[in-house]
């Protein structure tokens, strides 16, 4: 049980960490909360994941790699029409401004899709691995090789391109940027909808193994940023290494403590870790992406 506790650990940190990756990014270079992120997951969970299984086959592992050019128009959109508007206009202000559009986004799935449960089926959905007497879920399994390569992609695209390396360069200076001809408006568009892409295709490696709703958003928000927080606020490498740290704690508590209790232990664990070092594991002053 103790393996078993760590490998699933592994598998669900992994999960995770493709979710927080996007939202460390969309922090780091814009610096804002984005109450919204996890929303943009739970979309993707029902189209195209869902839908497009429905309506003609496609598996989930390829609606994934599907989501990513449909939720960087998305992302684009929601930035250029929405985020770009509420800018330096407080924090309060973009705090209230993605809380609500999360709830509108929930609620406009519930209205279209109905809040009834929903579980992808498919032969390798509830199929395990045998390793020993170990068993390893095989949907969890193919989610944390999709999500490798997705996060490998995010990081070679920010070292290694261009506009990567604009990203970067607005998130540690923007206003040494601007004098050297960066385009902050479209920078802060293009990080935006590339955090929303990845978390997109996150959500539909999720929900190849574990069922949602309309507001399943609710439940994974909060993990997302314990995981940016413990890991060091707008450190993308810091977010995934937290949200490993998170989902070993998550299934490694259930050993000990009621399964319901094990957010509990996930808290105690970032408290901790924070009391200890507060600018997070990978955290420094002026850190940026």
């Amino acid at each position: 049980m103790f393996i078993e506790a760590i490998i699933s650990g592994i598998l669900i940190g992994v999960s995770y960490a493709v979710l927080a990756a996007g939202l460390a990014l969309i922090l780091g270079v814009m610096k804002i909360v984005n109450f919204a992120h996890a929303e943009f997951a739970v979309l993707a969970m029902y189209f195209p994941a869902y839908w497009f299984l429905k309506w003609w086959g496609i598996d989930p592992f390829l609606s994934a790699f599907i989501a990513l050019p449909i939720f960087f128009a998305l992302g684009y959109l929601t930035h250029r029409l929405l985020i770009e508007k509420i800018i330096g206009t407080g924090e309060s202000s973009t705090l209230i401004i993605t809380m609500g559009f999360s709830l509108l986004i929930s609620n406009l799935i519930l209205i279209g899709w109905s809040g009834a449960p929903r579980i992808i089926t498919q032969p390798y959905t509830m199929a395990t691995f045998s390793v020993g007497n170990v068993l390893i879920n095989r949907a969890q399994t193919y989610s944390l090789f999709a999500s490798l390569i997705l996060i490998a992609a995010l990081f070679f695209v920010l070292n290694n391109t261009f506009m990567g390396k604009a990203i970067k360069a607005a998130a540690d200076d923007p206003e040494a940027c601007a004098y050297m001809g960066i385009d902050l408006h479209s920078t802060y568009a293009i990080a935006f909808a590339l955090g929303i892409a990845i978390t997109a295709a996150g959500g539909c490696l999720m929900a190849t193994y574990r069922p949602f709703h309309p507001f399943f958003g609710e439940t994974i928000i909060i993990i997302l940023f314990a995981s940016v927080i413990l890991g060091g606020m707008t450190s993308i490498t810091g977010s995934v290494l937290g949200a490993l740290i998170i989902g070993l704690v998550q299934q490694l508590s259930v050993l000990v403590i009621p399964i319901a209790l094990q957010n509990v232990a996930v808290f105690t664990i970032l408290v901790l870790c924070l009391y200890i070092r507060p600018q997070g594991i990978l955290g420094k002053k002026g850190r940026a992406v």
